[in-house]
């Protein structure tokens, strides 16, 4: 396990507070789970991303013809 240190500004961490209590959840806890769900959600736009490259350049031409 790691030890990173993140500066929030207050307002923010103010409200890490509140949704960590509402989740009955550590600040650290709610951290952890928000980083994950983030790094979760950016590896799937990155696989949507590269599938949707892959298609375009398998039918090019037919998205070409389609776009005329």
């Amino acid at each position: 396990m790691t030890t990173t240190t993140v500066t929030l500004p207050d307002e923010l961490h103010d409200s890490l507070k509140q949704v960590a209590a509402a989740e009955h959840r550590s600040a650290n806890a709610t951290i952890v789970c928000a980083v994950a769900e983030y790094v979760q959600n950016h590896d799937k736009r990155a696989s949507v991303r590269l599938i949707a490259a892959e298609v375009a350049a398998k039918h090019r031409e037919l998205l070409d013809r389609l776009a005329k």
